[in-house]
């Protein structure tokens, strides 16, 4: 399927591990943060394993369109919504982080933020096959990308009031999606 108003071919597109630096170094989304993150830390933090780097590339090529990285992390059980779960994780909630999601401005619009989204979340439930883990949490951008993550079945963590939110999915519901 071609987007529209793009060449870009999301049949075409493969995710994959960051291959090399080169892959991701001249990379902009239009958000300062997440474009000099990009050009200096990914490829060091995916080396060092801080953090896991997957890009969205065209078949046979190893240029990013886009991007997202995954690690863990934990929350305050305070932080949760649900009461019936603040009390079992009382040292901390365990979470698979998606610390940055972003696409090239040329392909913004086009579902690639969506696919990508989706894929981090399909290797969420492949790990939670494997390891316990209370869901999926992100910081939001703004106001359009946390409306967007709603949509998705995120919801803002307990006292999050900031402008870039703590928002989290839980690991049943994700593993509701691909299970069904």
């Amino acid at each position: 399927m071609t987007a529209a108003g793009s060449s870009l071919d999301l049949d075409r597109i493969e995710i994959s591990p960051l291959p090399s630096k080169e892959s991701i170094s001249r990379f902009n989304c239009g958000e300062r943060e997440i474009d000099a993150w990009t050009a200096k830390k990914a490829s060091k933090w995916h080396e060092q394993n801080r953090t896991k780097v997957f890009i969205a590339h065209d078949e046979g090529s190893s240029v990013a369109r886009g991007f997202y990285c995954l690690s863990f992390s934990t929350e305050e059980g305070s932080k949760l919504t649900s009461h019936d779960h603040r009390n079992i994780w009382s040292g901390g909630v365990p979470l698979i982080y998606l610390t940055y999601l972003a696409v090239q401005r040329n392909c913004q619009r086009c579902g690639l933020g969506k696919l990508l989204l989706i894929d981090s979340l399909k290797r969420a439930h492949e790990v939670s096959r494997h390891v316990a883990f209370y869901g999926v949490g992100l910081r939001s951008l703004n106001e359009k990308t946390t409306k967007l993550y709603e949509k998705f079945g995120f919801g803002i963590a307990a006292g999050e009031g900031s402008a870039h939110p703590l928002m989290i999915l839980p690991i049943w519901t994700v593993n509701d999606l691909f299970e069904a």
